[in-house]
Parts: C-alpha cells; structure tokens; sequence
C-alpha cells in the first residue's frame, strides 16, 4: 500500500532499462542486454564498421565504449550461471567475427 493506492505485485519489471524481478535468474536481463548492444552494434555497421578509412584501433575503441557498455550496464548486479556466460561470450566472439582484421582474416 503506498497512501491509499494498492499496489499490484509482479514477477518482473524494467527498472533504467535493466529488468529487474522476484527470481535470481537475469535470463531476462541478458536477452534484453543482448538485443540493445545487437542493436547499437548494428547502427554502426554502415558508418564505421564498413568504413575503409577508419583505423582497426578506432573501431575497437568505440565497440568497446558503445557495444560492450551496452551489454554490460548494470552486469555487476547478475547472478550468472553457465549458460548465461556462453551466450555472452558467444555474443561477443560472433560480433567480432563479422569483422575483418587488417590480414583479411576474423579473429575473436
């Protein structure tokens, strides 16, 4: 009860855009992370990524500033377990598989 206003109780809700709920798992948290930083990951795909002009340690700055923030806000609240961790590792090795390295070959 907050005043006279009864509240509702739920399983889960996004709280500064992290989800935030009544189980230990952050299943939820992880997907939702994935997809931001997948997304922020792409927008930059025609204007840096695909851009010849733009130096490999310039790229590897802002993918860790915007990509890896994205993914990892709020992460030192997460419980992980096994699977969580591989489909952050894997999130992580298929992003920088997508782009070469100055040899022509990926490396993650």
């Amino acid at each position: 009860m907050a005043g006279e206003l009864q509240l509702t109780p739920v399983n889960r809700f996004c709280y500064l855009g992290s989800y935030l709920s009544n189980t230990i798992s952050v299943d939820i948290d992880v997907n939702s992370r994935l997809a931001k930083a997948g997304d922020a990951f792409g927008k930059l795909q025609r204007r840096l990524w695909g851009e010849h002009s733009v130096a490999l340690l310039t790229k590897i700055a802002v993918y860790q500033a915007v990509v890896l923030s994205t993914l990892l806000y709020w992460c030192e609240s997460w419980v992980l377990y096994r699977h969580s961790v591989r489909r952050l590792d894997e999130s992580t090795c298929d992003a920088c598989a997508k782009q070469p390295v100055s040899n022509g070959k990926t490396e993650c």
